[in-house]
Formats: structure tokens, C-alpha cells, sequence
């Protein structure tokens, strides 16, 4: 197993953790709560969402508010 890079809190006070470097070219496996909302993300402007943190709080908006974890690929 990886060692965790960021452990973000959510909103409804779980935690997501994420996984790998953020990059110019990064996309992100999204595992969920629910294995149906599991996915690859592709869309992140990592220009300006270039931290775990700006990451987290954009999916957790715009994707799941029950994100568990996230990894770059």
C-alpha cells in the first residue's frame, strides 16, 4: 500500500484520501462510498486546481460529496 500524500476532511466529516502527484496532464481514479459513482476524472483544470486540497473541495462539489479516495493517473 502507498503512503498517504493528503487527508482530506469532508464536509459530512469522512475522509478522502489521495494519492500521487498532482501534474499539468494529471487525470484521477475516484473510488466513492458507492462503488457505482467509482471513476476516472478527466476534466480538472490542475492549473488552477494544483493541490489536494483545491482538488477535494472541487470534487466533493462537483463530483461526490462521499469521495473516499483519489489517485492520479
Amino acid at each position: 500500500m502507498y503512503d498517504i500524500d493528503y487527508r482530506y476532511v469532508r464536509k459530512d466529516g469522512g475522509q478522502t484520501w489521495c494519492y500521487g502527484e498532482i501534474e499539468p496532464d494529471s487525470n484521477f481514479a475516484v473510488t466513492c462510498d458507492d462503488e457505482d459513482d467509482d471513476g476516472i476524472v478527466a476534466d480538472i483544470d490542475t492549473s488552477i486546481h494544483n493541490t489536494w486540497d483545491k482538488i477535494c473541495r472541487y470534487l466533493e462539489t462537483n463530483y461526490s460529496n462521499e469521495i473516499e479516495e483519489i489517485e492520479t493517473c
